[in-house]
Formats: structure tokens, C-alpha cells, sequence
């Protein structure tokens, strides 16, 4: 009873902090616009001026180009320069709330936390014990809850680059229809015509943007190489490659170029749903048929040892909880692996 009595404090620690975060969030929100953009201007400023020499700056801040890279393809409202610091202030706040709301919590236990075995003992109090080393706990917490954001946009960047790949031939079938326009026109009506849904609408407008607006050709196709790898298939490269070609060359041969790449997608669409429809059984039995085995084997031994001591074995030894994390694992990894295999990219290979 005690455990949940300091939970729901956690709970209403974690509160607070969240509600002066919205109080303070307007005012930071401003700033935060102005500085993303200026390290963003300064940075594209940089590579037009010197071009491929600014290489070593870049490696310096690769942890700015790694999220930015993420949240250009991961966020439908991303904005340059911008989405960084929003997501960089949010995983900031998101670990001073928790770590602090942890800190104050354990500074209000009767004494010191003791863990052992969670299947037998549980969490217990010693009797009015100094709390020593308190900063512990919140931090590694706070550590593990900070890195759920960013591991939740690495999984919707992933499932949105497999989409892409598929949205791309909207996106081909569309620009066909502008190709008397100049590629940035081409790229900003086709933007207009995507659907909501289709994850490639922001990074094709900021594509046409790039075209409209570049002061020399390595700020642009360095802006090409950002949406084709964001794909990163072969038809993608194929894409931008036709579009720079056109920018120089003009948009004469590229409604016939496009139509050609629309009937290669096609034919690998084709390809890859007539394979998937016949490894449909196998993806399967991948993503449940290990779980049915291991339901029913778990069903077996409780039956034939009997549940007390199937659970003693299982969950009071070390032999069974290693097993059992192994067994976890696997499945948790058969489940990533065969929900891969379930829709693979739109590529030739």
C-alpha cells in the first residue's frame, strides 16, 4: 500500500513539472524558433560558401544532423532547424521532470528501498534508514525515459521510409501530369496533390523549395541527396536524378522519363505482392506461431508439474529467469524480423 501511496506522489510530482512546462512553453517556444533557424541559415550558409570544406563542421555536429536527418522524414510538421530544438527541449524536460519527480519522491520515503527478487519479496522499507545515494534511482529513470522519444521517432522512421518507398509512385504518377512546369513547380503542385496521409508531402515541398531557391549547385544536390536517402531506394535516386537533370537541361524528355520509372515501380509492385501472397504463411506463422508454441508448452509443464512448483522453478531461480529473458528476447526479435519481411521497400532488390 505504501509503494502505490508514493507512485500516485511520483504521478502528481511528474504533473507539476509538466504544468510549468506549459506555462513556460509560449514564452521558450519564440526563442527556440529563432535560434533553430539561425544555426540552420549559418550551417546552409556555410556549405554555399565553401562547399565540401565545411565537411569537418559537420562531423562536429553530428548529433544535430543525425535528428535533423530523422525528423525530416519521421514528422509531419517538420520545420528546418526548428524540429531539433523542439525535440532536443522536450527530451531535456522530459528528463529533469522525471528525474526530479523521482529525487523528491525518494526524499519522502520513511527510509531506505531494499530490492530483491520481485516474484517473492518484492520492493521493502528500512525502518527510518538515512537515504544515501538518491540520485541514483531517478537518474537511471530518468535515463531510460528520456530515450523513449527518440527511440519511438526510430520507429516511425523506419515504418515511414518502407511507406515512402510505396508513396513514391503517387508522387510519379502525379508529376507527370506538370511536366510543362519547371521542376520547382512541378514538385510544388505535386506536393498540393499528395493526400495527408503520404509521408513524402513535406520533404517534396522543401525538395521544391530547394529548387526554387539555391544559390549553387552542391547546396542542391546536396538537398537531392537528403530526400532520395531518406528514401533510400534506387527508384528514388532514379527520381532526383531525372529532376536534376532537368534543372539543367530542361523538363523536355522528362514526362517520358517519369512514365518509364511509373512502369518499373509498377512491375516491382506487382512482383513484391505476388511474392508476399506466397510467403503469407510463413511471415505468419513467424509473427504468432512461436507465441502458440510457447503458450502451449507453458501450458504443458504447469499441467504436468503442477503450478507451484512450475512458478517456483520458472521465477525463484536464476536458470529460469535467464531462460526466460532468452525466450522474451527471441520472440520480441522474431516478431521485428517478420514484421519487415511483412511489407518490404518498393526497390529492385
Amino acid at each position: 500500500m505504501e509503494l502505490i501511496f508514493y507512485i500516485i506522489r511520483f504521478a502528481l510530482h511528474v504533473l507539476v513539472v509538466w504544468g510549468i512546462w506549459l506555462l513556460v512553453k509560449p514564452l521558450v517556444d519564440r526563442h527556440l524558433r529563432e535560434f533553430g533557424q539561425k544555426i540552420d541559415y549559418r550551417m546552409n550558409l556555410r556549405v554555399s560558401l565553401f562547399g565540401k570544406k565545411v565537411s569537418g563542421i559537420k562531423k562536429r555536429m553530428w548529433l544535430y544532423r543525425h535528428l535533423d536527418d530523422l525528423l525530416y522524414f519521421s514528422h509531419r510538421k517538420y520545420e528546418p532547424g526548428l524540429s531539433v530544438m523542439r525535440f532536443s527541449m522536450r527530451t531535456v524536460f522530459l528528463f529533469t521532470a522525471v528525474f526530479l519527480s523521482g529525487l523528491l519522491t525518494l526524499k519522502e520515503l520513511p527510509g531506505q528501498m531494499s530490492f530483491s527478487n520481485p516474484f517473492l519479496e518484492g520492493i521493502s522499507f528500512n525502518e527510518r534508514l538515512p537515504v544515501k545515494g538518491a540520485w541514483r534511482l531517478p537518474l537511471f529513470v530518468a535515463a531510460i525515459s528520456a530515450s523513449v522519444p527518440y527511440l519511438r521517432m526510430r520507429y516511425t522512421y523506419a515504418q515511414r521510409k518502407v511507406r515512402g518507398s510505396y508513396d513514391l509512385l503517387d508522387v510519379i504518377k502525379i508529376s507527370t501530369k506538370f511536366t510543362h512546369l519547371s521542376v520547382d513547380a512541378i514538385l510544388s503542385r505535386t506536393s498540393d496533390f499528395l493526400t495527408e496521409d503520404n509521408v513524402l508531402k513535406t520533404p517534396l515541398r522543401l525538395l521544391g523549395a530547394a529548387f526554387a531557391n539555391y544559390s549553387n549547385e552542391s547546396e542542391l544536390n546536396e538537398e537531392a541527396a537528403r530526400f532520395s536517402g531518406a528514401i533510400g531506394t534506387t527508384f528514388a535516386v532514379e527520381f532526383v536524378s531525372d529532376l536534376l537533370y532537368c534543372e539543367k537541361e530542361g523538363t523536355r524528355y522528362l514526362k517520358s522519363s517519369l512514365m518509364m520509372l511509373n512502369r518499373s515501380m509498377e512491375q516491382q509492385r506487382e512482383t513484391i505482392l505476388t511474392v508476399k501472397a506466397g510467403s503469407r504463411d510463413a511471415i505468419s506463422l513467424g509473427l504468432y506461431g512461436n507465441l502458440i508454441v510457447l503458450v502451449s508448452s507453458v501450458g504443458t509443464f504447469i499441467y504436468m508439474l503442477k503450478p507451484d512448483v512450475y512458478f517456483k522453478l520458472q521465477f525463484e531461480t536464476s536458470v529460469g529467469i535467464i531462460f526466460l529473458t532468452i525466450i522474451i528476447s527471441g520472440l520480441f526479435i522474431s516478431f521485428i524480423i517478420s514484421t519487415i519481411l511483412a511489407r518490404p521497400k518498393l526497390d529492385y532488390h
